[in-house]
């Protein structure tokens, strides 16, 4: 069961190829077509080809249908600058260092050979809300309100809020199998990538411990010496990189007072909100879809099931949780991965996971049996589709934005370790001090979804760190060479 993640793009190629993951196991089914919308007037099905999807689209308006290739095409040049800069430090603001100047000078140079046209666009996706980057190009609130809702999965922020435009976006920066932002099924479980990874590392003469909590980074005179575990284990090392949430990394684990105080500060305001809420379910059937062809139902069973009418829908539904209620009636994304990976289960029972928003991150907002509630209320959307689907649910589990919290660590139930806005990315994520990686403390690496570029199961931020970690020890290396010279 893909508990908490459930589909894969992000990833990067680079990573799968140096670690030779698919070697590992790692093995992606890519989806055709990805999602699909569904409303009173009929689904809306996203194929990997713009004009697959053009010509559902026709089906009901066909003036979104002429406009949709070029909006397609709008993202994917944004995605074509962003990509570049997924895997490698941002640039150090303010720094004077040589290499600090030649990164920034290489970033301006890439915009400088832009059209004045290309910048506008740019900008407009970088800062605009996603429900007004929608309203410029389409009409059909059924198509506005579905794609919108990729606009904000995992922010706290509804789809009237600037910058959402950019969360959109970031989920097309992703591909599979050479396919510019598809999606697909990773065979065995999401935990199948965790598990690639695993054995790669292992193949390398890395030793993983599980069931070994860490109470703290132990850290003396500036300098990282090692982690101590909960049971007691001193675990002494030179350089330690942590995937935990960098607040508790920086605040908790190493200790605020081992930082400069402006660092300790920018942690403690580091913000890291979230609004999703995960629901997973074993079937006794798969859900039929009424009033659709035996093709349309094959597809729909492949694919993630949308279910959202309109940008106001949405945006109701997010005001429902700045108020602290889980939302009245939530956007839900469905997804029944044992009918493209036939492994997850070993019966005739069938496994689906509900990815919804919105809800509160304070576990106030959830007293009594408001997440069954919440869910009862997700299921029923569905159902109006698939009325069968009620009946079909042998087991259920519900996890608001406090579980995420207390079962992953996940502070807030932010998915992706915190908000991600124009404040909080790039040269600022999580903090100016800790963008490159490195942290004031000797030895000590951040490497999560806290870090540039974000979250998103990518191993973006991984690959990075790692490469900060080997800069810096060759650095090291050649100090000590000089030293021994002079």
């Amino acid at each position: 069961m893909s508990r908490c993640s459930y589909v894969v793009s992000m990833l990067q190629p680079r990573v799968v190829a140096d670690l030779e993951l698919e070697r590992y196991g790692y093995k992606a089914i890519p989806l055709d077509p990805a999602y699909v919308a569904l409303s009173e007037q009929g689904p809306v099905f996203f194929h990997n080809d713009a004009a697959g999807t053009a010509e559902s689209i026709a089906k009901q308006s066909t003036k979104d249908a002429a406009a949709y290739e070029g909006f397609e095409d709008l993202l994917f040049r944004a995605a074509r600058f962003v990509r570049p800069m997924m895997l490698r430090e941002p640039p150090a603001l303010g720094s004077k260092r040589p290499g600090d100047i030649a990164a920034l000078l290489r970033e301006g140079a890439r915009v400088a050979g832009f059209s004045r046209r290309d910048v506008h666009e740019l900008v407009r996706v970088f800062t605009m809300s996603v429900g007004d980057l929608l309203d410029d190009w389409f009409e059909l609130d059924a198509l506005k309100g579905s794609m919108a809702s990729s606009g904000v999965v995992g922010v706290w922020a509804g789809p009237r809020t600037p910058g959402t435009a950019y969360n959109l976006l970031h989920h097309a920066l992703g591909e599979l199998d050479g396919i510019e932002g598809a999606w697909g099924q990773v065979i065995g479980g999401m935990g199948a990538i965790s598990q690639a990874i695993a054995r790669s590392a292992e193949a390398a003469g890395a030793e993983i411990h599980t069931d070994a909590e860490v109470a703290s980074i132990d850290v003396r005179a500036g300098e990282v010496t090692g982690v101590t575990l909960a049971d007691g284990t001193e675990l002494r090392a030179p350089i330690v990189a942590s995937g935990a949430h960098p607040k508790t990394t920086i605040l908790d684990l190493a200790g605020a007072e081992n930082f400069p105080t402006e660092v300790a500060e920018d942690m403690k305001r580091y913000r890291t909100r979230g609004a999703s809420v995960k629901i997973n379910m074993v079937l006794s059937e798969p859900p039929r879809y009424e009033g659709v062809t035996e093709d349309e139902q094959r597809m729909m069973m492949h694919a993630g099931v949308n279910i959202c009418p309109s940008i106001d829908y949405l945006e109701r539904a997010w005001q429902d949780a700045t108020l602290g209620r889980p939302a009245a009636h939530p956007y839900v994304e469905a997804e029944l991965p044992s009918a493209v990976d036939t492994s997850l289960t070993d019966d005739d029972r069938w496994v689906m996971t509900m990815f919804t928003q919105y809800g509160p991150p304070d576990e106030e907002s959830w007293a009594g049996d408001a997440r069954e509630r919440y869910a009862d209320t997700c299921v029923e959307s569905l159902a109006r589709f698939a009325p069968n689907l009620p009946n079909a649910i042998l087991e259920r589990e519900v996890l608001a934005p406090p579980d995420l919290e207390r079962i992953f660590g996940l502070q807030g139930g932010s998915i992706f370790q915190g908000e991600q806005d124009l404040a909080q990315m790039a040269f600022m994520r999580p903090a100016p001090d800790l963008a490159q990686y490195a942290t004031p403390v000797q030895g000590l690496y951040l490497c999560g979804a806290g870090t540039h570029p974000g979250g998103g199961v990518m191993a973006a931020g991984g690959h990075n760190a790692a490469k900060r970690i080997l800069k810096d020890r060759r650095r090291s290396r050649f100090r000590l060479r000089r030293h021994a010279t002079a």
